[in-house]
Order: structure tokens, then C-alpha cells, then sequence
């Protein structure tokens, strides 16, 4: 009995189980959406773009347009490849299928940002903040990004600020240097560069920029040490390279110079900063040929520049094309009216055309944008006594004098300049009550040193004679210099504007003395500076923007 009642319980044992099985077969277990995820994953860090796309849309299918990362996926993708408007609407099922992610509203306002849709971005990325767990980095640096865009400065600053305490990344202190720059805090601006060098030490866009910085304080030193420091890490680095090559022309070694320029223009060819340097060296070279090309090259990648057209027109001047000269300062003075060392190179030019009349205006509007820069009253001395108006050139060298008592920083030969126009004004003054044939008296030395002159290369000869050609020569090639302009704004390229030898002013010294120009060694060169971005202060410095490397 036992052995047959074990057996039918036995059999009844087997029927529940086989019926159990049949019912698990029958409701089988879903498979998981996110059954394929890291496969899409490997094929798009492996760059196997095609695949990735095929099983993106494979597996959208299959799980009914629910799998979010592979929506996530296909809209990383898109973006790579341009197609930012397909790239937002993935983006956004994203937001649709998980709100409370913060990584997908991040990446819709990255889209918008990249559509310059800066205000929709910014809303964005504050709602990602808003539901955001933790603070990040990113989301304040991007916030940051789009508030400076919008022009909301110190908004952005506030948050910059933020990114880098929290990130300490290369990004977020590139940005803070970059709003403190704006608002012209430029020792604070390498504080923090210096500090973004500590937390980085092997970067080198840090460096460059620790180096630029220190470039448009006047710091040669400091910024040739940065910027060699980032060509050893990087000796492809085209910043770099114009930094120091910068540095090697305002010192006047060109050829050094245009060796870091060559190195640098294989790699950016189309930098117009590095063409611009190119044809100022060799415009100090005297090559003149060879400067006009690389700056119509310069002028060629960017129309409008208006520092390439001020060039031109220096470079244009300093080989007797006044009308060419005076089409490019044209074009850089509607560019920049704001510039004053435009209007006076204008009024030379159209002094070379015989134009006394727009040149006096010219020569007024350079005064009334500068009207205590010693250099421009300076100049506006020399034409007005060029043009024989010799009581509005004493007003101004009675102006030189309160700017020169109020500013104590006159260069020395500006002010030495200033003295021996004032004192050629006073001969010709006086020998305007003596006979026409008259000889004015004698006069003192100017200078102790050596560098004065004899008594008879002082006196100038009565009304409508001419000036004493040493005297003459002297002057023009110490005014002349002052029509260099250096530019150093910013941002992130180096540009130099020097014109140094006193070619311009051959026909204006044979006018005034009946002589042909002297030849003499060329005069001590003025520093050369270098810039990377939008106009900053600085008695002949305006800067060139970095983003044009």
C-alpha cells in the first residue's frame, strides 16, 4: 500500500510541476530596454557611426520610442555631425521621456547655444541648475557663456567665478580670464591665470594666455618665459609663436622674428594676425614690395579689418602713393572713427595731395579724440607750420606745454621734438618784422650732448625762406616715428602697427629745406607690442583680437 500510495503521489507530484513549467512558457519575462545600450555605447566611442545608427533605430523600434539613451545617442551623433536642428529634437524626446534628468536639458541648451539662440540656452541651463542634485561645473560655466553673450557681464562673472571654484577646469578659468580681461582687470586676470597654471601646469593655453597677459602689461620678461614655456610643451602652438615672435620684432630682430612667423603660418595659414606681422617686418626691412603683398593677403582673409587697412595706408605713404594711402585710411577711419592716430595719418596723406585744407580737418578731429596725447598735438605742430599757419601752431605748442605739466610722462623725445618746433616757431616769427633777405640771429645750442646744432644750422631764413636742413631732417625723423601705432588689444592674437624710418616725410623735408634727404642710420626703434583681442588703453597700444590666430 505504502509502496502504491507513494507512487500515485509520485505521479501527482509530476503532473503539478510539467503544469507549472507549461505556465511559465506561456508568460514569458519581457526583455529589458536597455538590453543593447552598452553596445551603442561601444560603437559610438569606437566611431563606428553607421552601425551605431542602424542599431539606434533598431532598437527605438523595437522598445516603441521609449529607450532613452538611444535617443541620447542619436542626437550626439547628429550633433557631431552638424545637424544641430535634428540633434535638438532627440535631445528633447529626451526631456520628454525623463524631465528630471539634468544631463538632457544640458544638452538642449548646448544645441541652442550652438544655434545662437543664447537667451533660450540660458533658460536652459537654469532649469538644469534647478534640477541638477549636486552643483556642477559645467552647467554654471555655461550659464556663464550665454549671460556674457547676452552682454549681462557681471552676471557672468558671478557664475564663472562658481565654475572655478567648484571645477577648478581649464574651460572655466579660460572664461573668467576672459570676462576680467573685458572689463580691463588685467592683474587680476594674471593672478588667475597663474592659479589655473597650478591646477594645470602641463596646459598649454593657460600659459599662452599667461603669456599674452603679461604682454599687454609691458611685462616682456614674464611673457617670454610663459610663452616659451608653452612652446616646449607644444612647439606647434601658432599663439605662441606670434608672442614671441612679437617680442623678437619690437626688439628689432626681424629676421628671428619672421623665422617664429614662418614656423607659425604653416600651421595657421589663415591667421591674419601672422600675415599682418610678416608684412611689418618687412616693411622694417624695407622691403616694401614683399610688406604690401602679406598685407593684402591679411586684407584679403578679412576685408573689414581696419588695422590691416591703417597698415596699408602707413606702408602706402612710406612709398610716395599718397592716393592709395589715402584709400586704405579712408577705409580704416569709417571702420573706427574712434581712432585717432587714423585721422592723422589721413592728414598726412592728403598733405602729400596737396589738400591743406581736409588735412587741418583731419589733423582737428585726430585732436578733438586725443586731445592730450602729446603725439598728435606734436604732429599737429609740424603740419601747421608746414602749412605756414604759424599762430594756431603756437596755441598748440602752448597746449603741449599745460599736457606736458599735467601729465609728467611725456617721453623725452617728444618733449625734445616740442622744444625745437617751439623754437623754430619763434625764429620764424620774429623774422617776419626783418627784411626779406634777413638772417635771423644766432641761437643757442639745444643740446650739450652731441646731438645739438651749430648756430648757423639754427637759423632759419627770413618769410619765404626755407628751415635749415638739419634741423629739418632732425625734426621729421623724430616726428615721423610717432605715426607708428602698436595695437594691443586682446584677446588672443599678437599684432604690431610700427612704422620706424622717416620715408614719408622725404617730399615734405625737400618742400621745406630744397634738399634731398639725407641718408642716416635709422633711429632707435619704439617697443613693439602685441594684443589678442578688442581695443585696450595704453599711450600707443591698441590690441589685436585673439581670435583671429
Amino acid at each position: 500500500m505504502s509502496c502504491l500510495a507513494n507512487g500515485k503521489e509520485n505521479v501527482r507530484i509530476s503532473a503539478f510541476s510539467s503544469l507549472q513549467k507549461s505556465s511559465e512558457m506561456s508568460w514569458p519575462e519581457p526583455n529589458p530596454l536597455e538590453k543593447l545600450n552598452w553596445l551603442i555605447h561601444l560603437q559610438h566611442v569606437r566611431g563606428e557611426t553607421q552601425q551605431c545608427k542602424e542599431l539606434i533605430k533598431s532598437e527605438i523600434k523595437k522598445s516603441g520610442g521609449r529607450n532613452e539613451f538611444a535617443y541620447f545617442k542619436q542626437g550626439m551623433i547628429l550633433r557631431e555631425e552638424g545637424k544641430i536642428q535634428e540633434a535638438l529634437e532627440s535631445f528633447q524626446i529626451c526631456m520628454k521621456l525623463n524631465p528630471e534628468h539634468a544631463d538632457n536639458i544640458k544638452e538642449v541648451g548646448k544645441c541652442l547655444y550652438e544655434m545662437r539662440r543664447f537667451r533660450l540656452s540660458l533658460e536652459a541651463y537654469l532649469e538644469a541648475e534647478k534640477v541638477s542634485s549636486c552643483p556642477d561645473w559645467q552647467i554654471y560655466y555655461n550659464i556663464g557663456q550665454c549671460l556674457m553673450r547676452l552682454g549681462e557681464i557681471p552676471k557672468a562673472k558671478e557664475y564663472a567665478h562658481k565654475a572655478v571654484q567648484i571645477g577648478k577646469h581649464e574651460n572655466a578659468y579660460s572664461l573668467y580670464i576672459k570676462i576680467l580681461v573685458a572689463e580691463g582687470d588685467l592683474r587680476t586676470a594674471v593672478a588667475v591665470c597663474n592659479a589655473s597654471i597650478e591646477s594645470c601646469p602641463d596646459s598649454v593655453n593657460m600659459l599662452t594666455e599667461a603669456g599674452i597677459l603679461c604682454l599687454k602689461m609691458g611685462q616682456t620678461q614674464h611673457a617670454f618665459e610663459k610663452l616659451s614655456s608653452a612652446l616646449a610643451l607644444d612647439p606647434a602652438c601658432s599663439k605662441a609663436l606670434l608672442g614671441i615672435g612679437c617680442i623678437t620684432q619690437s626688439h628689432d630682430e626681424y629676421d628671428v622674428a619672421l623665422t617664429k612667423y614662418k614656423v607659425a603660418v604653416s600651421y595657421e595659414p589663415n591667421s591674419i594676425a601672422l600675415w599682418n606681422n610678416i608684412g611689418m617686418c618687412f616693411h622694417s626691412k624695407q622691403k616694401h614690395i614683399a610688406a604690401i603683398s602679406c598685407l593684402k593677403r591679411a586684407l584679403w582673409l578679412s576685408p573689414t579689418n581696419w588695422r590691416v587697412l591703417f597698415n596699408l595706408g602707413l606702408v602706402h605713404l612710406a612709398t610716395y602713393q599718397a592716393a592709395s594711402a589715402f584709400n586704405f585710411l579712408c577705409a580704416a577711419v569709417n571702420l573706427r572713427p574712434d581712432v585717432p592716430h587714423s585721422f592723422t595719418s589721413l592728414g598726412c596723406a592728403l598733405f602729400e595731395l596737396n589738400d591743406y585744407e581736409n588735412a587741418g580737418r583731419a589733423f582737428r578731429q585726430a585732436q578733438a579724440l586725443a586731445p592730450e596725447d602729446p603725439l598728435i598735438i606734436v604732429n599737429n605742430v609740424l603740419c601747421l607750420l608746414l602749412s605756414d599757419r604759424k599762430q594756431e601752431a603756437m596755441e598748440m605748442i602752448e597746449k603741449f606745454n599745460l599736457v606736458a605739466q599735467q601729465d609728467g610722462a611725456v617721453a623725452k623725445d617728444v618733449a625734445t621734438l616740442a622744444e625745437k618746433l617751439a623754437a623754430k616757431l619763434e625764429d620764424s616769427v620774429s623774422s617776419e618784422n626783418r627784411t626779406a633777405n634777413g638772417i635771423c640771429s644766432e641761437h643757442e645750442e639745444l643740446n650739450n650732448n652731441g646731438d645739438g646744432f651749430e648756430n648757423d644750422n639754427m637759423a632759419a631764413v627770413a618769410a619765404g625762406g626755407r628751415i635749415s636742413p638739419d634741423l629739418a631732417q632732425h625734426t621729421f625723423r623724430q616726428v615721423f616715428v610717432y605715426y607708428s601705432v602698436l595695437d594691443k588689444e586682446n584677446d588672443e592674437t599678437v599684432s604690431c602697427y610700427e612704422v620706424e624710418t622717416s620715408s614719408i616725410m622725404h617730399s615734405w623735408y625737400f618742400k621745406m629745406t630744397g634738399t634731398a634727404w639725407p641718408t642716416l642710420p635709422p633711429l632707435t626703434s619704439r617697443p613693439c607690442m602685441a594684443g589678442l583681442d578688442e581695443v585696450a588703453s595704453g599711450n600707443l597700444s591698441r590690441e589685436f583680437e585673439p581670435d583671429e590666430v
